[in-house]
């Protein structure tokens, strides 16, 4: 299945090509028996019942300082892991629901009155901003680039939220990765830009309605070549403009 993928994929599970920044240098996901995958993840699942408590308390001392219904409780993460998944631990340059499906939970104050609500549309990391301006009152800064989180399915068309986007850049060393992911409808696709593995040509697209786990890359599928296409053109429609100039690398991620 890595086969199918661009090189760094079944490089990494190899150990023939070290691109993921993620994880220990000598580490071979290949090496792995399926005992130590399930001893990994039944670890996981203690972590969150760990955080799960955590956030107990936090609520607790919350409600016992009477602020319970005037304030709102946003829980999320950063990155997804691996946990196996492709035969891969830790994360890295590789856009999959593994990695990019994160755990988004939002309550807001009781004073809001927002009714109870599972929205189905695609959002992002980038929307947390204009929310906390949203939920304070305050104006939003004209540099921030997201919406604020819809709070029902039917705010969301209104925002016609059709689409969510992901960027990847990485520069270690002799090898640089660049990565821009489109979700829409269904469909996942990746573009590969230039870079030292990758000359701009290679990418990846997933019909997740039928390949939930992204297992088949369609991206050099014939058939396919209209919606990638069309999917490609979406995503730079809607990319934010390169900042210029470029900022100066501070790490390698």
């Amino acid at each position: 299945m890595l086969t199918r993928k661009p090189r760094h994929w079944l490089g990494y599970y190899d150990g023939s090509l070290w691109t993921n920044l993620e994880s220990p240098r000598g580490f071979r996901p290949c090496d792995l028996t399926a005992e130590q995958v399930r001893e990994i993840n039944a670890m996981n699942h203690i972590e969150n019942e760990l955080i799960d408590e955590a956030c107990g308390r936090v609520l607790d001392r919350i409600a016992s300082r009477g602020w319970g219904d005037d304030t709102d409780v946003i829980f999320t993460t950063d990155h997804g892991e691996f946990q196996g998944d492709y035969g891969l631990l830790f994360k890295g340059p590789y856009h999959c629901d593994a990695l990019m499906r994160l755990p988004m939970i939002w309550r807001p104050a009781r004073s809001a009155k927002v009714a109870p609500a599972v929205v189905s549309a695609p959002v992002g990391h980038l929307d947390l901003a204009q929310t906390f301006c949203r939920i304070a009152g305050v104006a939003e800064p004209d540099w921030v680039e997201g919406r604020a989180l819809p709070v029902s399915n039917e705010e969301a068309n209104a925002q016609r939220r059709e689409r969510v986007l992901t960027e990847w850049d990485s520069e270690h060393g002799p090898v640089d990765i660049h990565i821009r992911t489109i979700y829409r409808g269904g469909w996942l696709l990746s573009a590969y830009e230039k870079g030292s593995l990758y000359d701009g040509s290679e990418g990846e697209l997933y019909d997740l309605n039928v390949d939930p786990r992204a297992e088949v890359n369609l991206w050099d599928d014939a058939a396919r070549r209209p919606i990638r296409s069309d999917l490609v053109a979406d995503l730079y429609d809607h990319l934010p403009p390169r900042r210029t100039p470029r900022l100066v690398r501070g790490a390698p991620v």
